[in-house]
């Protein structure tokens, strides 16, 4: 049994869909446990906890494209599956979905 994952996300502009707030996040095993001001002292992350300073920056959440082509209509293009899921990644989609049927049938978490 892998050791749980553990990490704090420090003092961050958390935005949602309807508002945003500086807080720190508290996430154990990918789901969110906690939000709010100084969730942890300084200097006294427990052991196995990991933390990141997000001061200056904002935190949001992954966005999940469900209407995925790779690639559309038979087209081809200079990318290829591997580079889309880079990008996608870079632009905050956490997961996507290739329809069943498609060349790419399966859920993308990157």
């Amino acid at each position: 049994m892998a050791a749980p994952s553990r990490f704090l996300i420090r003092g961050g502009r958390v935005v949602n869909d309807d508002s945003s707030q500086v807080a720190d996040v508290l996430v154990e095993d990918g789901v969110v446990r906690a939000l709010g001001r100084d969730l942890l002292p300084p200097g006294d992350a427990p052991a196995g906890l990991r933390v990141l300073d997000a001061a200056g920056k904002l935190v949001l959440p992954g966005g999940i494209d469900t209407h995925t082509q790779f690639p559309f209509m038979g087209s081809r293009s200079v990318d290829d599956f591997y580079q889309r899921t880079k990008v996608a990644l870079l632009g905050g989609i956490s997961p996507a979905l290739a329809k069943p049927g498609a060349p790419y049938s399966l859920w993308v978490f990157v």
